[in-house]
């Protein structure tokens, strides 16, 4: 079996705008998109509008990736951590047919698994979230651009 390796690390967060910025000022990241909701749509900013600009707009922080290099973070607004954030879930780069064994293998083992067509979200045993990505990291915003 060959696993690419890391494709991302998502973390919940109570504070999506003040988390990026801590995370980028502390591995020096830089910011690879935003998303959040507008009216009940979620989609991403349009590229180069801040937060601040964004949040006079009426926009909700909803998920920034921040990377460079071989490390992208997914900072996902997580209203359940008031206090701090968590690991929401991991996730690998793997080939096609990696992409199908692993979930036949987690079929097996009766972790719950969500299948899609370029990636699967698995919940091994001990609760912890696995997404196997066939996509080259780091990733792209999968919503369209929000009309802000």
């Amino acid at each position: 079996m060959t696993l690419g390796g890391l494709h991302h690390i998502a973390l919940g967060v109570p504070d999506v705008p003040t988390a990026e910025s801590f995370y980028c000022e502390l591995f020096d990241l830089d910011v690879l998109f935003r998303e959040g909701s507008l009216d009940g749509d979620f989609g991403a900013l349009p590229e180069g509008m801040e937060w601040p600009e964004a949040d006079a707009a009426g926009v909700d922080p909803g998920l920034t990736f921040v990377g460079r290099d071989d490390l992208a973070l997914a900072l996902a607004h997580d209203p359940s951590t008031p206090e701090g954030g968590h690991v929401d879930h991991i996730a690998l780069t793997v080939s096609d047919a990696e992409l199908g064994a692993i979930c036949d293998r987690a079929r097996e083992l009766d972790c719950g698994v969500d299948q899609r067509e370029t990636a699967a979200f698995v919940v091994d045993t001990y609760g912890i979230e696995w997404e196997l990505n066939t996509s080259s990291p780091p990733p792209e915003t999968p919503f369209k651009t929000l009309d802000v």
